[in-house]
């Protein structure tokens, strides 16, 4: 074949040229319907639909509509300072948690327990940190809620879903039948995470970040109409099968607050760096935790100089 085709360009070299302008043109379409979708989407979602959200939101208390029924799936271990923000949060709007302990060695269980609609399964890696198992609960646990709940959250534990008029955005959610959501992704950053106090939420005490929109805008909320969500290790992409319909905004967003303590993002990254399990380091998972403390503590100054408002 590449005989033939050198052939060609031999007895017609105005081919090569014919070849290279296709190309050069086909390119160029589709950088422009890239930017033309972008564009579209921005008046869809962020002009037209964050106008209803916000009428909703005016005359919800009138409508006396059901609230959309959520589970929440996430794993953990060993989260006890965020564990109680994180229950905190999600209690205002989650029906029922599956939270998948893998063998905590600190509080975090007995926190999470006190909180109602619980159920807490413990699994064990061995002392492991492996990322196949974790993707197996992700992409398989969540399916038990087909049939009883509207919308699926499928996150780590610190992982926020944000959104000014977060209910206001579910009632619609499920009144215009998406199936598939998709936030905008941030690292929030701070110095230090004060203990859980009961009276203020990490959202109103940590409002800076970063922008992580290219790796971490993360669709941790569907329905279970869903056939399949296959999530990729960490869950940062995802490729649904069954009737999907996605919602998209650039007020909506996903909160990762892993950067709020500089001792505790130290102390997280020895910790998972020395649990990698052998496939981990053969597949190179969350190799994000292979660092030395004076790189964790380079990235940490890196985001804390760049840092700016989020919400």
């Amino acid at each position: 074949m590449s005989s033939l085709k050198n052939k060609l360009l031999q007895w017609f070299p105005i081919l090569g040229k014919v070849h290279r302008l296709l190309h050069a043109i086909g390119n160029t379409a589709k950088f422009y319907g890239t930017v033309l979708k972008k564009g579209f989407n921005h008046v869809k979602f962020d002009i037209l639909w964050e106008a209803r959200i916000q009428r909703f939101a005016r005359h919800t208390t009138r409508r006396h509509l059901p609230k959309p029924v959520i589970h929440l799936y996430t794993v953990c271990w060993n989260e006890e300072r965020i564990a109680p923000y994180f229950m905190d949060y999600y209690s205002q709007f989650v029906d029922a948690f599956y939270i998948y302990d893998n063998m905590s060695s600190d509080s975090t269980v007995e926190r999470v327990s006190r909180y109602k609609n619980v159920t807490v399964i413990p699994f064990d890696t061995k002392g492991t940190f492996d990322e196949a198992t974790l993707l197996q609960i992700r992409n398989k646990e969540w399916k038990q809620s087909r049939g009883r709940a509207d919308f699926v959250i499928v996150c780590d534990m610190d992982e926020f879903l944000y959104h000014p008029k977060l209910m206001s955005l579910l009632h619609l959610l499920k009144r215009h039948s998406f199936t598939l959501v998709k936030p905008c992704g941030y690292n929030m950053v701070s110095e230090h995470l004060p203990e859980f106090d009961g009276v203020r939420s990490i959202t109103q005490l940590i409002n800076t970040g970063i922008d992580a929109k290219k790796n971490y805008s993360k669709s941790i909320l569907f329905s279970p109409v869903l056939k399949e969500i296959n999530f990729s290790p960490g869950c940062h992409k995802c490729a649904p099968v069954g009737p999907v319909k996605q919602f998209q905004s650039s007020q909506l967003k996903l909160l990762h607050y892993k950067f709020v303590d500089r001792e505790l993002i130290l102390q997280k990254t020895r910790e998972c760096q020395a649990r990698l399990s052998e496939t981990n380091k053969q597949h190179g998972w969350s190799r994000h935790y292979v660092k030395t403390d004076e790189q964790v503590q380079s990235e940490f100054d890196d985001f804390m100089s760049a840092r700016e408002k989020v919400i």
